[in-house]
């Protein structure tokens, strides 16, 4: 008597089931899941973002903190928590929204900022930045200490 010899073409089949499912559902561009219309072609600028845009090419006139961020990064998500806990007002650029030309400009005025141009990046509004998640160094820069 052979016990569980039938279970094995079985399991073989759920899985490879389950990773065609996978592949059918899965994105090229990850960062396209967040985008909720379409770029003008010729700029790069979502509809409806351009004062976002204009931000992030001159983020000083936000007239309060810039955060440049992309939609997949943990540690920008741990910034945006700390900003919204502390009832700090703030913009968010999420670079991974524009597609070039505008994504060019804003990484060329983000590396103006943070040489690497990594993520996140807060610019405030007197020019000074922090790179990264720093809590001491965020505070510092929103005269939060």
């Amino acid at each position: 008597m052979e016990t569980g010899s039938g279970a094995l073409p079985l399991v073989g089949v759920v899985v490879i089931g389950v990773f065609l499912l996978i592949l059918f559902f899965r994105r090229k561009n990850p960062a396209q899941k967040h985008r909720h219309v379409a770029s003008v072609p010729d700029t790069g600028i979502p509809q409806g973002m351009e004062e976002l845009y204009r931000w992030g090419v001159d983020p000083c006139s936000a007239g309060v903190p810039v955060m440049y961020t992309l939609h997949t990064c943990r540690h920008c998500v741990r910034l945006k928590d700390f900003l919204v806990q502390h009832g700090i007002e703030h913009r968010l650029v999420f670079v991974d929204e524009f597609d070039n030309p505008a994504r060019k400009e804003i990484m060329a005025t983000l590396r103006s900022y943070n040489a690497r141009g990594s993520f996140p990046t807060l610019v405030a509004p007197d020019g000074r930045s922090v790179v990264g998640f720093r809590e001491e160094a965020v505070k510092e820069l929103l005269g939060l200490n």
